[in-house]
């Protein structure tokens, strides 16, 4: 099965979600690259997406 990443609607959804909740995507995402590269989510970017756009709505908050 293909997982769709929603380019559209993720970001909205991020913008709800406080500063821990993002820290946590990114930390679970990262980890979950580093487990099983070979994954489906790990090949078609699915993870690196989720990354990005939690790490864009931290700098958009004037956090690091």
């Amino acid at each position: 099965m293909f997982d769709q990443f929603d380019h559209i609607g993720y970001p909205k959804r991020l913008k709800k979600l406080d500063e821990q909740s993002l820290r946590s995507i990114i930390k679970d995402c990262q980890e979950a690259q580093q487990a099983n590269p070979a994954a489906t989510k790990c090949r078609n970017g699915y993870y690196a997406d989720e990354i990005c756009y939690a790490g864009m709505e931290l700098r958009r908050r004037g956090l690091k």
